[in-house]
């Protein structure tokens, strides 16, 4: 691959993007090792989202773009964020053979802590770093929740197993 294609999307930053921003944090799983595909020039892959596209189809539309194989594709949370909202994807991809010169890097996943707000108010600020942990967690609770994950991730339990997913930690 030599350069990257067209245009993700052609929709300018207006009243016609619904979501404002689509992040899609794209990850996979190398031997035992988790993986992120990191932009080269930006701290996450984020896009317009059109008016009337249905976030998840468009996800699948930018993970064929780089080419990249989604095994899951899920929406894990969203943020406000400089007067946007960012609307979280999660992406499960195999690891890629190859990517587009200057688009995307494999990093390490490494542990982060949990950005965490008040009863009544969210984080001063959520890193990437967080909302990827926020990720992983999320998977792990959805391969021991949801069927069609558990079939879809079965070579990732173990590696998951290691992310304590808190959807009721206020409970406990």
């Amino acid at each position: 691959m030599e350069a990257l294609g067209p245009p993700l999307s052609e929709v300018a930053w207006s009243a016609d993007v619904v979501a404002q921003t689509l992040e899609i944090l794209a990850v996979g799983l190398r031997g035992d090792e988790l993986f992120w595909l990191k932009p080269v020039h930006a701290e996450s892959l984020r896009v317009g989202l059109p008016a009337g596209a249905q976030p998840g189809d468009f996800v699948l539309g930018v993970m064929a773009w780089y080419p990249l194989s989604p095994r899951v594709v899920h929406s894990t949370s969203w943020r406000y964020e400089a007067g946007k909202v960012v609307l979280t994807y999660v992406a499960v991809v195999d690891p890629p053979e190859q990517l587009p010169a200057g688009s995307l890097v494999p990093v390490p996943i490494r542990r982060a802590e949990l950005a965490r707000g008040e009863a009544m108010a969210p984080p001063a600020s959520i890193g990437v770093a967080a909302v990827l942990e926020h990720a992983l967690r999320h998977l792990s609770w959805l391969v021991r929740d949801d069927p069609a994950i558990e079939q879809a991730l079965a070579s990732w339990t173990d590696v998951l197993a290691a992310y304590r997913p808190e959807p009721f930690r206020a409970l406990s």
